[in-house]
């Protein structure tokens, strides 16, 4: 009977909670980083739009590269979707990306993937088209 009398608080606890977590959470934010670079002197800023996606997980949107300097990227996948109708890019990731941080940590590690190759015309591993 005690234990029956805290249900109604265990409750409300529970609601606030998830409720909390979709406030404190944007459902879009823009993410600015400048990838890590052998040539400091050149660009490498890149914009990012991260999205809330209707299945509740995160989109990484591509808004702003530094140039591929004339790099021949034939045989470069820099991990990027494309939708022709939108004329907007994002990261291909399979994974959840479930909340902002998750999201943020992704888009620098494809910005500082992609600055590599930018900087020295080699692809780390994980980029190159098999």
């Amino acid at each position: 009977m005690f234990i029956l009398a805290f249900i109604p608080i265990i409750v409300i606890a529970v609601t606030f909670a998830v409720r909390y977590r979709s406030m404190r959470d944007p459902a879009q934010f823009s993410y600015e980083y400048q990838a890590q670079t052998s040539c400091p002197s050149k660009d490498h800023m890149y914009t990012f739009d991260i999205r809330k996606e209707s299945d509740n997980l995160y989109k990484c949107y591509i808004c702003r590269t530094p140039s591929y300097r004339g790099r021949d990227t034939s045989n470069y996948m820099p991990h990027i979707w494309y939708n022709k109708t939108t004329n907007k890019r994002w990261i291909c990731w399979t994974g959840s990306i479930k909340y902002p941080e998750q999201a943020k940590t992704l888009c620098r590690k494809w910005a500082d993937a992609t600055q590599v190759f930018i900087d020295t015309g080699k692809p780390l591993p994980a980029f190159v088209r098999r």
